[in-house]
């Protein structure tokens, strides 16, 4: 996937941006302690339905610099999804914070209007670590490829646990229950099916995508029930994790836009089935080290006593979704994938799959 096949939001004027956070810092969070913002950063391929802003608020009293992360809400006709809730992000990712053994984002403050900035935002922590480079694949590009076989396996593995930990979760119990009592996301599978069965038409504008079509059919045909509901991170991917700068462990799990309500194998199907689409889909040899899809599904099984029978089932959702995306984003940018794409065609053939 190039950049040209997934557009980025940017801003129209970053300077004001950067003098109403200022401003916004000084009246709000940083009263008293002289905010300033240097500059603001853009950095590249750094999603498609929000804007990413880096930048270090210097403070004084006591003197200090603190280096942050803004996400705004991206406005326009072309998003990759039909609604973008940014207070439940926050919301959730509050909440997750309480859950000992899971490593979210520290949050600074959200403002949900557009009073400052013209858009919902909010601001986090900047942590340091290594991301996975999501374009060009890190099966292509990156510092996995100097990796050795052993860290990538124990990189891998420590990306389950920390699944494994939110999957654990009793969502009846604290912290979650209130969390999901108060926000409106998918909150079993079915209301997930109706949610990309709406998509599917809103995303493609009245085109077909008959791969999708045919993926979605099979996937109500085949639709099983739910071992248990639990919180599902939604895009449980390599590239939305922070490791630690020297070790092999979680830093922290980025981007919570997809959340949902499900079986939680749903998010290990995820996490095997985008790995296995940017090496496999696309002609790319699999690096060394990383371990395959049922010694995965194993490990997760082992550390939340869930089984993963369906893991075939959730494969083939996961890639209904990777290919309704990447249909919509063609759109934007007047690629051939709106109709047909190497993510539905390799969804078609993970579907065949005895």
């Amino acid at each position: 996937m190039t950049d040209e096949l997934r557009p980025t939001p940017g801003l129209d004027n970053p300077e004001a941006v950067r003098a109403s956070l200022q401003e916004w810092f000084a009246n709000t969070v940083y009263a008293g302690r002289q905010p300033v913002i240097p500059a603001i950063k853009i950095p590249d391929n750094t999603g498609m339905s929000n804007i990413t802003l880096l930048f270090d608020c210097v403070l004084a009293n006591p003197a200090e610099t603190l280096p942050m992360v803004a996400r705004l809400q991206a406005q326009g006709d072309k998003l990759a999804f039909p609604d973008y809730d940014l207070p439940m992000q926050y919301a959730a990712m509050e909440t997750l914070n309480r859950i000992d053994g899971l490593n979210v984002p520290q949050l600074i403050a959200q403002e949900s209007g557009g009073d400052i900035l013209g858009t919902p935002f909010y601001i986090m922590h900047r942590t340091d670590g290594r991301i996975p480079p999501d374009m060009p694949p890190y099966h292509m590009d990156g510092w996995l490829l100097e990796a050795g076989a052993s860290e990538r396996k124990a990189l891998w593995n420590s990306a389950v646990t920390m699944m494994a930990t939110l999957h654990r979760q009793d969502p009846a119990s604290a912290p979650l229950a209130e969390f999901i009592q108060a926000y409106t996301f998918p909150k079993s599978f079915d209301e997930q099916l109706g949610y990309w069965e709406h998509y599917m038409e809103w995303g493609l504008e009245g085109a077909r995508n008959k791969d999708c079509e045919e993926t979605l059919a099979w996937l109500r045909a085949n639709q099983p029930e739910e071992q248990c509901l639990r919180l599902c991170w939604g895009d449980s991917r390599m590239a939305n994790v922070i490791f630690e700068p020297t070790k092999n462990d979680v830093a922290i799990l980025l981007d919570w836009e997809m959340l949902c309500m499900g079986d939680p194998l749903q998010d290990i199907a995820w996490w095997i089935f985008m790995d296995e689409l940017f090496c496999h889909g696309i002609g790319v040899p699999r690096l060394e080290g990383f371990p395959g899809g049922e010694d995965t599904a194993r490990l997760w099984s082992e550390l939340t006593g869930l089984n993963h029978d369906r893991l075939h089932y959730y494969r083939v959702y996961a890639g209904l979704r990777i290919s309704l995306i990447l249909a919509r984003m063609s759109l934007a940018t007047d690629s051939s994938m709106l109709e047909e794409s190497f993510a539905s065609q390799y969804t078609l053939k993970v579907m065949a799959e005895v």
